[in-house]
């Protein structure tokens, strides 16, 4: 005689179809999450380059020195300088590891670059011991993100 049919778990179609529903999820929500990552990514860039050029200007203050931020944008990094001219002037030491104080964004952060400076015509900015900016301008990141600098104040802000 045999026994009773058990009737407790699933088929295979509805296994079937369990993982093609969490396949199409998937497929939908991986990409949303990779763009919200690079957002993030370039929120971060934008915010450590406002504090960067907030710091040489008190500095600037600070110490009654002219400071620098000088872009090179086709090695997508740029450098905080301290120093009366573009000839005398030397890098700061980074205040966490003591090296001097380039920011290599190719290697601090993935897929994040400068798409554009421009200050005053140039790639450098400066900051006099008032905290007065030598000209306003702008560093624009992956096409999207705008940091302005406002000439008579020297006050830094991202731009919509």
């Amino acid at each position: 005689m045999l026994g009773p049919k058990s009737t407790t778990g699933f088929s295979i179609i509805e296994l079937v179809l369990v993982m093609a529903i969490l396949g199409i999820l998937s497929a939908i929500t991986v990409p949303k999450i990779g763009n919200i990552i690079s957002d993030i990514n370039e929120k971060a860039v934008s915010e450590r380059i406002i504090e960067d050029l907030s710091f040489l200007r008190n500095l600037a203050v600070s110490s009654h020195d002219t400071t620098w931020m000088v872009v090179n944008q086709a090695q997508n990094q740029y450098g905080l300088y301290v120093g009366p001219d573009a000839g005398s002037r030397v890098l700061l030491a980074d205040p966490q590891s003591g090296d001097t104080f380039i920011l290599d964004l190719d290697s601090a952060y993935n897929n994040i670059s400068i798409s554009s400076v421009n200050f005053g015509g140039g790639s450098e900015i400066s900051f006099n011991w008032w905290g007065t900016p030598s000209s306003g301008g702008s560093i624009v990141l992956n096409s999207s993100r705008t940091i302005t600098v406002v000439s008579e104040t020297g006050m830094v802000h991202e731009t919509p």
